[in-house]
């Protein structure tokens, strides 16, 4: 019974990305949690799956605030069958982590601590057991999973719910089930804040440092692939580039632009709490720092690049949002448009629909080329200011707007 400790002996991520390009027909996931940072890394490897033939299925647990609105939204786009699993009893957690490949001569199963999320996949400290089996010869050792399965997926079994359309979800969301992944990134970080506060100022322990991939090197709508003829073998698993999960946020105010879509972003702003000492964003003059338009990694300077990104809202992929310099008006800026797969509205649409204005709008960055886009109500303002790493303002003026990294 192979054993991996994550990650000294490899990440559970990448051998689960490495293990959908073999010749497997079925997936069927387990997890009590998960978050568009699980989601989205493993994302083009499922889609890749069921271009190519394969079925989705998973079970995911909503207990404890660990799993996300986002998250679900993306998994009902990318699953065949898509459970939610949760008992009203404050006693009982549903707190499985299973992953399952399957074809009609052999699985693959692990089975651990290894929730759907990023930490879960590549970065927490986790273990699991990791087995082959050939079938049908040892069909029988699975059958405590198949029968669970079977549990889950009877209509009559009250604490499982099948998802079957975004309605669904939202009244998951309606009931305080879930919650948006920036509401639980700013509760997060204020619990980190107090308990930070609390402890005594000579910390007891080191910091492990450890790598996450970067994801989705195509941005464009996604090609037909075909199946390897011989499934891959090596799962060795090579050391990611690292990665920060940076997040920033940007006070929209009235948009410009008849779409109501367009989202100024700052050369420079002026540091009114915090600092970027020792990140990408230092500025010479230690009172300021570079502005919005270096989150999304283009040289301020460099006024003659433009940039067409991808932006994950509400579960869709939209390409292109385009990010350019605008010499009329002296100032960078990002349209958020684009289409996504399905053939539904643009993101445009959202603008002028008033998702954008009078709004703060956090991104997430998974790559250089692929974000996340999440909005809050401009009245939590002063809250996002306060659990910052840092936040200013992109002119001088105090009415100039706010922008800040968590």
């Amino acid at each position: 019974m192979p054993i991996l400790n994550q990650p000294f002996q490899g990440q559970l991520g990448e051998i689960i990305k490495a293990e959908l390009s073999g010749n497997y027909q079925s997936l069927t996931i387990f997890s009590a949690f998960a978050k568009n940072s699980g989601v989205l890394r493993l994302k083009e490897s499922l889609e890749k799956f069921r271009s190519l033939g394969g079925r989705i299925r998973a079970f995911i647990g909503i207990d404890l605030d660990g799993t996300s609105y986002e998250a679900l939204l993306n998994l009902l786009a990318l699953c065949d069958e898509l459970y939610v699993i949760h008992s009203e009893s404050f006693s009982t957690t549903y707190h499985s982590k299973i992953y399952l490949l399957k074809n009609a001569e052999k699985a693959w199963c692990a089975i651990g601590s290894n929730n759907l999320t990023g930490g879960g996949l590549w970065t927490n400290f986790e273990s699991c057991s990791i087995q082959t089996f050939q079938l049908p010869a040892q069909n029988h050792e699975l059958d405590n999973i198949y029968s669970v399965m079977d549990r889950y997926t009877d209509p009559h079994y009250s604490c499982s719910a099948r998802i079957t359309c975004v309605n669904d979800i939202n009244a998951l969301l309606d009931a305080n089930y879930i919650s948006k992944e920036v509401a639980q990134r700013i509760h997060n970080i204020a619990k980190r804040v107090s308990q930070k506060n609390s402890l005594k100022k000579n910390p007891l322990f080191g910091t492990e440092s450890i790598s996450m991939p970067v994801v989705l090197t195509a941005q464009k709508p996604h090609a037909v692939f075909s199946r390897p003829t011989e499934p891959l073998v090596d799962i060795t698993v090579t050391p990611a580039p690292a990665f920060t999960n940076e997040q920033f946020w940007f006070e929209m105010r009235k948009s410009t632009g008849g779409s109501r879509n367009i989202l100024d972003l700052s050369k420079l702003g002026q540091i009114e709490a915090g600092s970027v000492t020792g990140t990408p964003y230092e500025y010479t003059d230690p009172a300021r720092m570079y502005g919005g338009i270096k989150f999304f990694d283009i040289d301020p300077e460099d006024t003659s690049h433009e940039k067409n990104i991808t932006i994950n809202y509400l579960g869709r992929d939209y390409y292109p949002s385009t990010i350019k310099f605008v010499p009329n008006n002296g100032s960078w800026r990002i349209q958020l448009k684009g289409s996504p797969n399905d053939g539904s509205d643009e993101l445009s649409r959202y603008g002028n629909r008033g998702d954008f204005v009078y709004k703060i709008l956090v991104f997430e960055k998974i790559n250089t080329n692929y974000y996340v886009l999440s909005i809050l109500n401009d009245s939590e303002l002063d809250k996002i200011k306060a659990l910052s790493r840092v936040w200013a303002r992109n002119g001088s003026g105090a009415s100039s707007k706010a922008y800040g990294m968590l």
